[in-house]
């Protein structure tokens, strides 16, 4: 079995300054998590801190010990919505392996919480160290222990703690590698990164990811190649616009032709409408978002949020008089993470906007006849290359940005970026915690409740 750990930056604070007071004496916490499994990897995704108090405990240097009537709380809410549970403690010598003590405990203690919870799914048990690096094993029902693969922290920044990583870079990668260190390097060698369009946008995002090395991509896309696409899709030929080959299939061809060890995953298809495309998406560390439907939007924020995937969404408008001149040429790069404000909370749609999109999709009569009610459904803009590889370059440098901290302030101050061309201005943006109440509500739960399936699968 291989397990990866999922929490918000947030709970990895909170958890931290919990765990590492400054006291000398360790301390102990859990975490409640929603749960995913795809492709024989099961996934825990920190849902909720539950900080046990100093004074429920007894506290030394290399142990801690704790009473399980005080965590009763804990077990019933695991109980009343599906989730498992994280035991979460300090050690202070960094790397140190589990203790004899810690085997004690965690025999101890998960055995009341597999018969509490009367399921055989996997719980774990997890080490914080001081600088907030994490190590982890899985706990069976029958109480045998095996490593936690990979830990991924999501938030203004992304942060990935591994059992054991591949070392080498590949020699196609290393003037990469002397501009972002080999371990960038061997981090992108181990993403699965899912791109959701592959035209205007997307193309470019996917040649620069597997030239920066991405280990796995994943393309959506349920359109073939027309003639209009050959002056913006990376590596279309006139000849698939008149084979209407598949555009993930026309990447797909160049990616592997090139050979520099990207694998790729394709659906050709609408991904919300595919729940083996949803399942996937589900599991990537990094979504890039280049679609001008407000419905993959919409379903992209409930994937971010369940799932605890960081979107990078990217819209760009240009416009034009049709008489060979531009009006205006303005993208926006929007940074996505559970916790904060969802695409509709920053206008970049409304829900009457959605509704129609969804309507024009699933019963069309119906919505011509409401249409006179919708605005702005039916806008497009020119495409070409030069003007869209502009926002693809910037987007892949936001998730550079967010896994190799070379930005001079603090990430926050980047969750929306705003590239207006014809004034040659660029400009960046904090964006607030999001007010809305389903989005908090379903932070990390995953599969682990019928309402979240029915929301997203």
């Amino acid at each position: 079995m291989e397990m990866h750990i999922k929490m918000t930056q947030k709970m990895h604070q909170e958890l931290k300054n919990h765990l590492h007071n400054g006291d000398g004496l360790e301390a102990v916490a859990f975490v409640l998590c929603g749960k995913s499994d795809q492709s024989g990897i099961n996934y825990l995704l920190a849902h909720e801190t539950c900080l046990l108090p100093y004074d429920n405990c007894v506290r030394t240097q290399d142990r801690v010990n704790w009473k399980t009537i005080d965590v009763e709380g804990v077990l019933e809410k695991a109980l009343s919505k599906n989730l498992s549970i994280i035991k979460i403690h300090s050690h202070f010598i960094q790397d140190s392996n589990f203790s004899s003590f810690d085997d004690i405990s965690d025999r101890d203690f998960f055995e009341s919480v597999f018969g509490w919870l009367d399921s055989d799914t996997p719980q774990a048990s997890v080490i914080m160290y001081p600088d907030g690096s994490l190590k982890g094993r899985i706990i069976s029902s029958d109480l045998d222990f095996s490593s936690v693969k990979r830990f991924t922290i999501v938030g203004n920044d992304i942060k990935f703690y591994w059992e054991t990583q591949n070392s080498k870079t590949p020699l196609a990668f290393e003037r990469n590698s002397q501009t972002f260190g080999n371990h960038t390097t061997r981090i992108l060698r181990d993403m699965k990164i899912g791109i959701i369009g592959v035209s205007g946008t997307g193309s470019p995002i996917a040649e620069m990811l597997m030239r920066l090395g991405a280990g796995t991509i994943v393309l959506a896309d349920p359109d073939t190649v027309g003639q209009e696409n050959l002056n913006r899709i990376i590596s279309s030929r006139k000849t698939d616009a008149v084979d209407e080959k598949l555009k993930v299939d026309v990447l797909q061809r160049h990616i592997t032709e090139v050979n520099i060890g990207t694998h790729v995953i394709t659906y050709p298809c609408v991904f919300q409408e595919s729940e083996k495309a949803l399942e996937e998406l589900s599991t990537c560390d990094v979504i890039f978002g280049c679609v001008d439907s407000i419905e993959g939007r919409h379903y992209l924020n409930l994937i971010s949020t369940a799932y605890l995937v960081p979107v990078i969404d990217v819209g760009v408008k240009l416009v034009a008089d049709g008489k060979g001149n531009v009006d205006s040429i303005i993208g926006n790069i929007h940074y996505l993470t559970p916790g904060y404000q969802t695409l509709e909370e920053r206008g970049v749609y409304s829900w009457d906007m959605l509704s129609a999109e969804v309507m024009k999709r699933i019963a069309r009569d119906e919505y011509e006849n409401r249409r006179v009610y919708f605005e702005n459904i039916e806008v497009s803009s020119p495409a070409v290359i030069s003007v869209n590889s502009v926002y693809s370059s910037l987007a892949v440098n936001e998730m550079l940005g967010r896994i190799h901290m070379f930005r001079y302030n603090d990430n926050s101050r980047y969750r929306h970026t705003v590239v207006n061309l014809t004034d040659w201005d660029l400009s960046s943006y904090p964006i607030c915690a999001t007010k809305d109440d389903w989005h908090l509500s379903n932070i990390g739960l995953g599969n682990s409740q019928n309402k979240t399936n029915e929301a997203i699968i």
